[in-house]
């Protein structure tokens, strides 16, 4: 089989919107972004989507499918929160220093949310309340939260400026959004908001990315394993590796978040590094935002990767040499370019992988290399490349079919598997 994309194979990584509108100074400098949820290129607006998988697409997207680093070149991201992430913990998909968690306004301040918000604040989380109106239910959430977004449209100096007096006294920053002319952002700044968002200075700008479908029986299988002791790290390993789609988010969960590593060999690496907890949670984040959308598997191209990666790992033990575990994950992601319609080099900068795997990845040099290319050329049946990449032992290339014929039909049970489940 060939590494050339194909346009049935493409059917698999659905494309994905994000829109982000940038949140200006006092002095005209992009602080931040905020994230919006768009169901396609051409929409302005949300649309009719439940504010709950509204945000957890926004969340997934952002992290797993475009990279929060493209989307906000480094600054914070604002990242709307709803009363079900913000009890269950969901924003914990994010690295504190790099978001600000937007409390919706749909949003009151009973008991559980302000429990919610002291160990949101415990965890090193920014705070902001969306949209505020200044209802007494939210009086209890203002000792949380560090910024307060006002909704200043139609809005005069009269209404405006109690509300914008009464936050300044407790401290907190002001940030005038829905601005849309040059005298109200002037006003505002008069007021005393420091903090400004609206069409006056850019209107909301739409990022794409591929996503690639999880089966959603699979990830609450999977979320049942986490949470049973009697599983062993092995089980939940093999899990992963029968599904590329959860392998590859897995990867990019451990470079989303503060692990403190972006050095990963392995599948059972990553998850011993996530936690069960945090990859449970994460879990539960995929599964209702692929709710919303969901589209066929790309079987060619998914059965490609999983013959290759599992070749990979059998010469690797058959042969006496390598790291296992670090050459399935290199024959996995050699085919994740045609999954995700990106290419490869871009993909693994949002990838946590080690040197050697890029290295054998994207310039086929490294101790993983020859085994992939062994494995690209035994699958195309160039078989004189096949001879250069010599097996040491003496029934090389008998190892070489019999290591291919299990990969074929390994990769092939475990898809029936996951098509049954």
């Amino acid at each position: 089989m060939s590494d050339a994309p194909l346009t049935d194979a493409l059917t698999a990584a659905q494309t994905v919107y994000i829109a982000r509108q940038p949140i200006f100074d006092t002095g005209n400098r992009r602080v931040a972004y905020e994230l919006l949820y768009r169901a396609s290129a051409e929409a302005t607006q949300a649309g009719p989507v439940s504010q709950d998988v509204m945000c957890s697409d926004t969340a997934l997207h952002s992290v797993v499918s475009i990279g929060l680093d493209r989307l906000t070149g480094g600054v914070i991201a604002f990242v709307n929160v709803t009363r079900e992430h913000i009890l269950a913990d969901l924003y914990k998909v994010f690295d504190p220093s790099t978001v600000v968690l937007e409390l919706l306004e749909s949003i009151d301040g009973d008991q559980d949310v302000v429990d919610a918000c002291t160990r949101a604040v415990a965890a090193g989380y920014t705070l902001a309340l969306d949209d505020y109106d200044g209802r007494p239910s939210l009086d209890v959430l203002l000792p949380f939260v560090k910024i307060v977004k006002l909704d200043v449209l139609g809005r005069t100096a009269d209404q405006l400026a109690p509300a914008v007096k009464q936050l300044q006294i407790r401290g907190l920053t002001v940030l005038a959004e829905r601005v849309e002319t040059g005298a109200m952002r002037a006003l505002c700044m008069q007021l005393g908001c420091t903090l400004f968002q609206g069409y006056v200075f850019s209107r909301p700008e739409t990022l794409t990315g591929r996503a690639i479908t999880v089966h959603q029986t699979t990830m609450i299988n999977i979320m049942g394993m986490l949470g049973d002791v009697n599983i062993s790290d092995t089980v939940l390993d093999e899990a992963f590796r029968s599904h590329p789609s959860l392998s590859v988010a897995l990867l990019r969960i451990v470079n989303s978040a503060s692990f403190g590593a972006r050095s990963v060999d392995s599948i059972p690496h990553a998850i011993r590094l996530i936690g069960r907890e945090a990859l449970s949670r994460w879990l539960m984040v995929m599964l209702v935002a692929s709710v919303a959308s969901q589209g066929p598997v790309a079987n060619e191209v998914v059965l490609q990767a999983m013959i290759r990666g599992r070749f990979c790992e059998l010469v690797s033990v058959r042969g006496g040499s390598g790291d296992p575990s670090a050459r399935f994950l290199v024959g996995l992601l050699s085919c994740i370019d045609v999954l995700m319609g990106q290419p490869m080099d871009v993909l693994l900068e949002r990838l946590p992988v080690s040197a050697d795997v890029r290295d054998a990845l994207l310039h086929g040099v490294g101790p993983h290399a020859t085994a992939l290319a062994l494995a690209r050329a035994y699958e195309s049946g160039n078989w004189s490349d096949v001879d250069t990449f010599h097996v040491t032992s003496p029934d090389g290339g008998l190892m070489l079919a019999g290591a291919y014929a299990d990969a074929t039909q390994w990769a092939r049970d475990r898809l029936a598997t996951a098509a049954n489940s």
